[in-house]
């Protein structure tokens, strides 16, 4: 089986609402989770998508613990989105590429450094299995420069192959063969069901380049987030962490807010590792 992954810049705008040291008021509450007050909600800066706006947002408890992490999607971010042909992909600064950047408490409490999503409006090999039009919501552990360093394939091949040790990936993961330029090699879950013949509707890819692993991504497609359903998916485990000391998902979530009309997709369900 030969699996590619092609997937992220867009000028980052500042909301008026958005701050670098305090909390927004309005909560987002992830379906499912115990309602509470005693958390607060900072909110990355705003970034045009669309016919809308994405940005990063994170739950953090009164007494500093990270709850949930993700991306709120205005409803006009999923319309005239640009349908860019694959050899013209950037997968950093290019037009289906959205760049989104954290509050610094997201960047404090977790391993993550800066989210991309890629639009693939035609999807992405294996054929008949994620070649339907979806996002790839790539959580990067890395610094933007050191993924803007990564090469071609051909360039550093070592690089792509050296793969993280034993543990720092969930057993029954696939390492796709090759790598992408800007994103690294891509880990699938064999255990997903689109595997066994059932319908892509989302999954979770792990990412690793130069025996690390580089970032956590939920891959979506268009019609799931359309659908305003609510999804709760376990995130399967790996036996080690890097680095510690930080919150890490145990579970991925999707839903729409009716009285906004807003997409959401989080990490959430954070341990201390």
């Amino acid at each position: 089986m030969v699996i590619s992954f092609t997937s992220c810049k867009k000028d980052i705008l500042t909301s008026k609402d958005d701050s670098a040291t305090a909390a927004i008021s309005s909560h987002v509450q992830v379906p499912g989770a115990e309602v509470s007050d005693s958390y607060n909600t900072f909110y990355g800066p705003v970034v045009q998508m669309g016919n809308g706006h994405a940005r990063t947002w994170i739950n953090i408890t009164h007494d500093n613990k990270a709850l949930a992490f993700g991306v709120e999607l205005t409803d006009g971010a999923l319309a005239n989105l640009p349908d860019v042909p694959e050899d013209e992909r950037d997968f950093i600064s290019g037009p289906a590429d959205f760049l989104l950047a954290l509050h610094p408490r997201a960047r404090e409490l977790t391993p993550y450094d800066h989210v991309c999503i890629n639009w693939n409006e035609h999807g992405h090999e294996p054929p008949g299995i994620y070649d339907q039009p979806h996002f790839d919501f790539h959580f990067y552990k890395i610094t933007l420069a050191d993924q803007t360093a990564i090469p071609e394939y051909t360039a550093a091949p070592t690089l792509f192959d050296n793969e993280p040790p034993a543990g720092f990936m969930p057993a029954l993961y696939f390492r796709g063969p090759g790598g992408v330029p800007k994103m690294g090699a891509h880990w699938v879950d064999i255990l997903s069901p689109e595997f066994s013949g059932q319908l892509f509707t989302s999954t979770f890819i792990y990412g690793s380049y130069d025996g690390q692993v580089t970032f956590y991504e939920p891959m979506i497609t268009m019609a799931t987030i359309q659908s305003g359903a609510t999804i709760h998916k376990d995130i399967r485990q790996p036996l080690y962490f890097s680095p510690t000391d930080k919150y890490y998902p145990t579970q991925f979530s999707i839903w729409e807010n009716e009285t906004n009309s807003k997409h959401y997709i989080s990490l959430d369900e954070m341990v201390l590792r």
